[in-house]
This record gives structure tokens, sequence and C-alpha cells, in this order.
């Protein structure tokens, strides 16, 4: 999968810079009326413009990851205090099933103590 976000990820890369490399004619870049370039390579425009377009995408998409990083993070420390007492209860289950079979109590049970034959 990682191959693949990387394939097209090169993909994008190279049609931008062939589309940028087509378009070098000098170009008058207007900010505002007192900041202003008259011959500003078209090329550098564009490449300007995909890289803000980038900053802005990945600044749009940070509250969200970090948020899903706080919840992974939440449900992995969730996932350790339980899993102890998951494995303690499976411990006790299986002493009162040995204890219940030492003393006769219990037919035949099979490998998992909690579901009889």
């Amino acid at each position: 999968m990682k191959a693949i976000a990387w394939f097209v990820r090169l993909i994008f890369f190279a049609v931008v810079l062939w589309f940028a490399l087509k378009n070098t004619t000098p170009v008058p870049l207007r900010l505002t009326e007192m900041l202003y370039w008259d011959d500003v390579p078209l090329i550098v425009v564009m490449l300007a413009c995909v890289l803000i377009g980038v900053a802005a995408g990945t600044i749009a998409l940070a509250p969200r990851l970090f948020a899903l990083r706080r919840q992974v993070a939440a449900l992995r420390r969730q996932t350790e205090r339980t899993a102890p007492a998951d494995a303690a209860a499976e411990r006790l289950a299986d002493q009162v099933a040995s204890a219940a079979r030492n003393v006769g109590a219990v037919g035949e049970l099979d490998a998992d103590t909690r579901f009889p034959r």
C-alpha cells in the first residue's frame, strides 16, 4: 500500500513538473497595487501555488490527525488496562475448572473449559 502511495505521489510530481516546464514564459505577478513583479517565470508561480495548496491541505488535516492519534493512544491505554484483567479472569476460570476436576464434580471437558462437550 505504501508503494502505491509513493507511486501516486511520484506521478503527481511528474505531471506538475512537466506542466510547469512547458509554461516557462515570463508573466506579471501582481499581489497588490504596490506589490508586484513584472517578469516572473510561470513555472515559479505554478510551483508556488502547488506548495501553498499542499501547506493549506496539511494545515486543514492537522486537527483531525491529532484527534485520531489521541483516540488511538486512549484505546491502546484502555487495551493495556483490560488485558491483564482478562488474563486474570482466564487464569481464575482455569483454576476453578481444575479444582472441579480434582474433586470429581465435572465430567469430561475439552480444552476450552468454559464449554462442556
